[in-house]
């Protein structure tokens, strides 16, 4: 762990852009505990008691946090949103460091942590799935080197690398895609094993199909975002002094969300008629 590292505090990291409602602190880069619960509906009011909670158990008041780190999407809208308020009245009335990390991301790094092994030769490719719904996804996809994407001493690894990035995608034509580019990567970029991580349950039947058409290895590993990998993201750009404005940031949605694409759908349709 860097010099600077070692010197960045502790970080409030939480995420609630799936069903997981996750919550992680971690000092300097080492994670002192971590709080998850699988209830949806409840985010909104279960957050706020899941940070309090996880203070307490380490003996802390919200005065003994350095910064928080916020999956920032993309996700659940409600949920999405619920993160980053919660983040934003930290980092104001704290005066903390406010940072927005990718949830696709944070997925995909913790699932990679999860079924790391030695792949032979070749990167791992790594592409986290959020249910979009209508069968499609959130994803994207992600790359390493190795057996693990993080060093021994829980710094991420000098190989973790975005190859294609988030977007809301239907999931037929997207495991398509990812066959072509797999196929046309030049020799030292083609992955040796790709890895699916997330909610993967609603397209065991696309997969499955991946699994027949690629000659590569492939895994697939139902797994909910951890905050500790929110943090884990953070720090090294938090090293960086890199820091979100409070009153501007706001969610990446990727895509609008359905009633206000219903309502633009609505407003054109009627433009169109004139």
């Amino acid at each position: 762990m860097t010099e600077r590292t070692m010197n960045l505090g502790r970080c409030l990291a939480i995420d609630t852009s799936t069903s997981a409602m996750t919550v992680a602190i971690l000092e300097n880069g080492n994670m002192l505990g971590e709080v998850s619960s699988y209830a949806e509906r409840n985010h909104s009011i279960g957050l706020l008691p899941h940070i309090q909670d996880l203070l307490a158990s380490l003996h802390l008041k919200p005065k003994d946090l350095q910064s928080v780190a916020v999956g920032q999407g993309p996700g659940s809208y409600t949920g999405v949103r619920i993160a980053v308020s919660v983040a934003k009245t930290f980092a104001w009335s704290l005066s903390l460091d406010l940072i927005g990390v990718s949830s696709l991301e944070a997925m995909a790094l913790g699932g990679a942590m999860k079924e790391q092994r030695a792949t032979g030769n070749g990167p791992t490719w790594v592409v986290p799935l959020m249910d979009g719904r209508r069968k499609q996804a959130f994803t994207a996809v992600y790359a390493y080197e190795g057996a693990s994407p993080m060093t021994a001493s829980g710094e991420l690894g000098a190989s973790w690398q975005e190859v294609l990035p988030d977007g809301i995608r239907v999931i037929g034509s997207w495991t398509e895609q990812i066959i072509k580019l797999a196929a046309s990567s030049v020799q030292e970029q083609r992955p040796h094993a790709i890895l699916f991580v997330g909610e993967t349950e609603g397209f065991i039947d696309e997969l499955e199909q991946f699994a027949r058409d690629w000659d590569g290895v492939v895994r697939i590993l139902s797994y909910g975002i951890e905050a500790e990998y929110i943090g884990r993201l953070a720090y090294p750009r938090l090293a960086k002094g890199e820091k979100a404005d409070v009153h501007t940031f706001v969610p990446n949605y990727t895509r609008l969300p359905e009633a206000e694409a219903n309502l633009l759908a609505g407003i054109k349709t009627k433009k169109g008629d004139h």
